[in-house]
């Protein structure tokens, strides 16, 4: 078979394959591989867009033309979101900072610092370990209410705050990564304050988890604030049920927000989510030797 047979066939099949991710990364809602397949959504779509010229010039202009749709269907969306803009929160805001801790990073006092500057109202914390609570003690002790709830060996989830708390309401749901607890603010709103770390997706256990946090979001009454590192993309299927289970949607743009994540593979895996309809600002903080960035997000309540 001569070379440029070869290189026709492999394009075309690579294409196909790049087309089938696209679509298998909407369906993350309702199959575990979809999560899977939305986290190289962005990768596929460029991808297609540098396939096209070949596929025309092995005159496969029927699938060059279907690449291009699924390109665009990829990457507009996905454009949409990290070119939205911030809206700064004015008047009385309610700041959250979310954080996965990194259970066994050092050192831990320049990160207690930082968050406790932040003045932050409430914080959601994933990869609460023994390590953390020790060399991060002045920002336990910071905040005098706080809810850890125990998730895989040395990495629980918490939720931590300086605000009011209505009594009996914090919670932990068993094996699904969250803590939450309902406190009110000082203009007197009731919220929800939830914290989530899932598990990576499929062939591991997300989709699962998912659906226990899902039951629980549905079951709770009155706005929810959720932080959390998702282990997933912010368009994953995911994090679009756990915002819809709690009538939620993310707040400001996607930003990549993993050390392994970089410009090649846009890795918005932490998120926070806000009633729909609230504004607010989120900015991305250091990591402080994490492997996450920290955000922190001033939210208008209404």
């Amino acid at each position: 078979m001569k070379t440029k047979t070869v290189l026709k066939t492999f394009t075309v099949w690579f294409c196909v394959a790049l087309i089938g991710v696209v679509v298998l990364s909407f369906t993350g809602q309702f199959f575990a591989p979809g999560n899977s397949a939305a986290v190289i959504r962005f990768p596929a779509g460029i991808l297609l867009v540098l396939l096209v010229p070949f596929l025309f010039w092995g005159r496969a202009k029927l699938l060059a033309i279907v690449a291009c749709g699924a390109a665009l269907v990829a990457l507009v969306p996905l454009g949409m979101g990290y070119f939205q803009s911030n809206v700064p929160c004015e008047g009385p805001c309610l700041t959250l900072y979310q954080k996965n801790l990194m259970s066994k990073s050092w050192p831990r006092t320049p990160l207690a610092e930082e968050i406790i500057a932040s003045q932050a109202d409430v914080i959601t914390l994933q990869e609460v370990s023994d390590h953390n609570r020790k060399f991060m003690a002045p920002l336990f002790e910071a905040y005098p209410f706080s809810v850890i709830c125990p998730f895989r060996p040395h990495q629980d989830v918490g939720v931590l705050t300086s605000l009011a708390v209505v009594d009996n309401t914090n919670f932990c749901v068993d094996g699904a990564g969250m803590a939450g607890v309902q406190v009110r603010t000082p203009e007197g709103q009731v919220v929800w304050v939830v914290s989530i770390h899932l598990e990576w997706p499929f062939p591991f256990d997300q989709f699962a988890q998912a659906s226990l946090i899902e039951d629980k979001l549905q079951s709770m009454e009155g706005p929810i604030l959720i932080g959390g590192d998702f282990n997933m993309v912010t368009w994953g299927g995911s994090v679009v049920r756990l915002a819809k289970a709690a009538d939620n949607e993310p707040l400001g743009p996607y930003r990549n927000t993993y050390l392994s994540g970089r410009p090649y593979l846009p890795l918005a895996i932490d998120n926070v989510l806000v009633p729909k309809g609230v504004t607010g600002h989120v900015e991305r903080r250091p990591r402080l030797a994490s492997d996450h960035m920290g955000l922190l997000a001033r939210i208008k309540l209404p």
